[in-house]
């Protein structure tokens, strides 16, 4: 009887090591439940069968998440399944989030304050899994989402930018009859009356910006840079995806984003070679393997104008058939290793 029980018990043993071995996560992907870009890369580790969880910073309240410092190990229940993450098992996580959650201009109730203000530590806190390759480190986010810190080390790298000044007062050297381009300190996101809005960069004549109030608040005034044709470098480590925005075939004034999308053409183009090694040098000065780079070529310069350390892609995997979604989990998979034949 006793041999008897002892056989139960190995195999009930061996049955719960074989549950945690299939559910041990191997890759974390860090979203948001409305986000492409994440789909894509999901739709990738399931096409070469890996170990991967997803998990939505909007549906948090919706899992069961338990870190234990005494095992350096994470337990996620999500859709009724328990998962489990621990440093020795984790290989690389795609973080697709914001290190700080905004709350611009919009009031909310004590309640929401808590959760917003206590997830976003929490996501913080998760550099505690420090042996894993992240694309992107959140520290290395926090610190790349600063768009001055960006130009100045694009500066420092031998890159062309425009000229810049920040502050709630403008230089001396404003002339009436040019253009210049002006833009928020950081995302500007308002709300008023139920409704969001969003800021672009806007380009102004300089009479009109030497009669604005701009005291208020520290803003971001360039050279307007034009004619110019608009480049986006879709940077996955060292390697580049590189396309020029056209409108109806035509380059664009100001800021492409504010374009009816599907009136935009994405063409992809080679770049310099000093140039993919001058922006090499960016993003690894930043300590990014991931960004999304937008340049402006004027005439025989290329500009550097800021990268977005969790920018967009998805779309140019359809409109410019670029596989950056296999690209990212190259890296992911080879643990941060760049294979120049894949």
């Amino acid at each position: 009887a006793m041999i008897h029980a002892v056989r139960k018990q190995k195999r009930q043993i061996s049955k719960r090591e074989r549950i945690k071995k299939v559910n041990e996560i191997n890759y974390l992907v860090l979203s948001n439940t409305i986000d492409y870009s994440s789909d894509l890369i999901c739709a990738e580790f399931e096409k070469r069968e890996l170990n991967y969880l997803r998990i939505n910073r909007d549906l948090f309240q919706e899992y069961e998440i338990v870190y234990s410092l005494q095992d350096d190990s994470f337990k996620f229940k999500v859709d009724g399944i328990w998962y489990f993450l621990s440093s020795e098992t984790i290989k690389s996580i795609y973080f697709r989030a914001p290190v700080f959650l905004r709350t611009t201009g919009k009031a909310r109730p004590v309640e929401e304050q808590l959760k917003r203000s206590q997830w976003s530590a929490f996501i913080r806190n998760l550099i505690i899994i420090d042996k894993a390759v992240w694309m992107n480190h959140p520290v290395a986010t926090y610190r790349a989402e600063n768009k001055l810190y960006q130009l100045k080390i694009a500066k420092e790298c031998g890159f062309s930018v425009p000229e810049t000044y920040v502050g709630h007062s403008l230089p001396q050297n404003i002339a009436q009859e040019k253009m210049y381009i002006v833009k928020s300190l950081d995302t500007a996101l308002f709300y008023e009356d139920d409704k969001e809005m969003f800021t672009y960069s806007t380009m102004i004549e300089g009479k009109d910006l030497l009669s604005s109030e701009i005291q208020l608040a520290p803003i971001i005034t360039q050279e307007c840079l034009s004619p110019k044709c608009d480049i986006r470098v879709t940077f996955v480590n060292n390697r580049m995806f590189p396309v020029a925005i056209t409108e109806d075939g035509m380059i664009l004034e100001g800021d492409w984003r504010k374009s009816n999308k599907d009136n935009l053409t994405y063409t992809c183009v080679k770049l310099p070679r000093n140039i993919e090694n001058q922006l090499m040098l960016i993003m690894k000065k930043l300590s990014l393997s991931f960004g999304g780079i937008d340049l402006a070529f004027v005439g025989d310069t290329y500009y550097f104008i800021e990268v977005n350390p969790t920018g967009e892609w998805g779309w140019l995997t359809s409109c410019a058939n670029l596989p950056i979604d296999k690209a990212i989990v190259d890296t992911l998979v080879n643990r941060g290793v760049y294979e120049k034949n894949t």
